[in-house]
């Protein structure tokens, strides 16, 4: 992935109980003023779409009087979609809009798929840090089942984008993820961090056994230098040269979804660029456990990167 030409963003048009409503959410607008910016930077082509989720009602009700209530449907959603394609076209942006019906997450993985786009834009309010959803149920299937990476927007955490980082794990799967943070940076001109957390859990236990502190400071210098060695590598198969403000490269010691957040606030990261590890096989995808718990509290938006090799059930 070296560039970023054409962006489907996610326009949630539900309202109360209304399928279709001329009015959007916060999140929406946040994805929307996200993927315009975006857009202008990159020379990009931007499609709208909205998913018309309908009831068991609904559907009832359209089967007894089909023509009237999903024309009117139809024609609501077309009006607010028309309005954004217009505003892009007057602001020299390449702009178009698609409605579906059906499930909200699995119609645009569905569109993804078919439109070979490079990039799907929604907006998510913030889950609770007690809930076991990643940002709600229809980000948390996007990572799951799109097949192009999936940028999550958060209106608190709108902004400029400056500072983008990184996490890897440095398996050769995460590959793919460096490439997509670079383009990402480069196109922003933002300066890229790249992260890696010591694995030091097995330092521990050499403590707890009696090991000098000596011993333990070698060992885990011989970690931080073949984790540097594994990473300088990645980083050499993607054209991070090309950087304006160049790579920023940190090995955080600590518990993975307590470092993260904590580097992501102090150095004011505006987007996390993630991995989504498929550790079970296809069937099991999804982004690790360590990831699912601190995503939620990163003051960052999200960008949700598919490993190197993944194929989505609703691929071509």
């Amino acid at each position: 992935m070296t560039r970023i030409e054409n962006i489907l963003v996610g326009v949630d048009l539900h309202h109360g109980d209304r399928i279709a409503s001329s009015e959007f959410g916060d999140e929406t607008q946040a994805a929307v003023d996200e993927a315009l910016q975006l857009a202008a930077t990159w020379g990009g082509t931007v499609t709208f779409c909205s998913v018309l989720e309908l009831s068991a009602q609904s559907q009832s009700l359209i089967e007894h009087d089909h023509e009237n209530i999903l024309k009117t449907v139809e024609d609501v959603a077309s009006a607010v979609l028309m309005k954004l394609v217009n505003y892009c076209n007057k602001s020299g942006i390449p702009a178009e809009s698609v409605i579906r019906f059906g499930t909200a997450w699995e119609e645009l993985s569905k569109e993804s798929a078919q439109g070979s786009y490079d990039l799907i834009i929604i907006g998510t309010r913030a889950s609770h840090r007690s809930t076991s959803l990643l940002f709600g149920s229809t980000a948390h299937k996007l990572m799951r089942y799109s097949p192009c990476p999936v940028w999550v927007v958060k209106p608190a955490e709108l902004r400029e984008i400056r500072d983008v980082a990184v996490a890897t794990d440095l398996e050769p799967a995460n590959l793919s993820v460096i490439r997509v943070a670079v383009t990402v940076a480069r196109a922003i001109g933002a300066r890229l961090h790249v992260l890696h957390v010591l694995e030091l859990s097995d330092l521990r236990y050499l403590t707890l056994a009696g090991v000098s502190k000596e011993k333990l400071a070698i060992a885990e210098e011989k970690l931080r230098h073949s984790a540097d060695e594994k990473l300088r590598e990645q980083l050499q198969q993607t054209d991070f040269r090309t950087l304006p403000h160049g790579v920023k490269i940190e090995y955080l010691r600590g518990a993975f979804d307590s470092v993260m957040p904590e580097y992501i606030t102090a150095n004011s990261v505006d987007l996390l660029v993630i991995g989504a590890h498929d550790h079970h096989g296809i069937s099991d995808f999804f982004l690790g456990n360590m990831a699912e718990r601190i995503l939620p509290n990163v003051h960052a938006s999200l960008l949700a990167v598919k490993p190197d090799g993944f194929i989505s059930p609703y691929a071509k």
